[in-house]
């Protein structure tokens, strides 16, 4: 078939290689928190005007988008094995191109943080080697990984504090809980992977110290979880998004206790984890 007829298979494969969903729901996320907790003064027309902010979310994304790549290189062997389908989606694009993509969306993503600052720019720029740096060496670090994975998911969030210069309790705890879920989220992962784990002999929780241990540990993970969302219902401009948190814990409680008590449900409770959150982003608008 000629590279012509390829074309519209490759731009398939790189939607599906970047996870264009992960990336669309992180900038309504990245909108809507920018809106919600950082500028409630401003209207969402104002906010889309903001091109520093504009900037910011485009240098996100793209920074993301070449980190699902390059993770996606090393990933290739233990991907055909866990997920054999959207392996071969991806690989329409040779690992030669998916490396071209990758520098050129990192060197997009710096040069349009440069377009804010040169402190944006350094940011974006620590980023991208924090995202290389897992894929290359802590992958395959016992449940460092998992923390390593979750900060690189909170990072880019950091960004809108330093450029709203914002910050208080509401938020702080916030960021605690949201960290959480994603470390929870990360660790499941491992009950999921796990059989791609075994064979490429990675070393996770579950295969390390097995799948009792592994689920204890989410089990005191998840218990911790409980003080960030005691003490964000505890605010008055929680508003309307306690409800979120009445629901979404009862689902998530039901959904860990078949998870703990039936390891093969591990794929349908990560997921619950997963809608959960995704709830939990549309949700920012019932804040008062």
């Amino acid at each position: 078939m000629s590279a012509k007829h390829n074309f519209p298979a490759q731009i398939f494969s790189f939607f599906a290689l970047v996870r264009v969903q992960n990336i669309l729901l992180l900038s309504i996320a990245f909108l809507l928190t920018g809106k919600y907790f950082f500028a409630p003064d401003k209207t969402f027309l104002q906010l889309l005007n903001d091109h520093k902010f504009i900037a910011l979310l485009l240098a996100t994304t793209i920074s993301i988008a070449s980190g699902y790549i390059i993770n996606s290189f090393y990933d290739v062997k233990k991907d055909i094995i866990n997920r054999p389908e959207k392996t071969l989606i991806e690989q329409q694009l040779s690992q030669t191109k998916r490396l071209y993509l990758y520098f050129g969306l990192n060197f997009l993503a710096v040069a349009i943080a440069a377009f804010i600052s040169w402190r944006a720019a350094l940011f974006f720029s620590v980023y991208i080697f924090l995202i290389w740096f897992y894929s290359h060496k802590i992958q395959s670090k016992i449940f460092i990984n998992n923390l390593w994975l979750t900060f690189l998911s909170i990072y880019p969030f950091f960004g809108i504090f330093l450029y709203f210069k914002k910050v208080n309790d509401f938020i702080l705890w916030h960021a605690g809980f949201l960290f959480l879920i994603l470390l929870v989220k990360n660790m499941l992962k491992d009950f999921v992977n796990l059989k791609g784990d075994m064979v490429e002999n990675n070393q996770t929780l579950p295969i390390k110290y097995g799948e009792q241990y592994a689920k204890r540990f989410i089990l005191v993970i998840n218990l911790l979880t409980i003080i960030p969302v005691i003490r964000l219902l505890q605010f008055d401009y929680i508003g309307r998004m306690r409800y979120y948190f009445y629901f979404s814990s009862l689902f998530y409680a039901a959904g860990f206790l078949w998870f703990y008590f039936n390891t093969k449900s591990a794929r349908y409770f990560y997921l619950l984890v997963k809608i959960l959150i995704a709830i939990g982003v549309f949700a920012i608008i019932l804040i008062k």
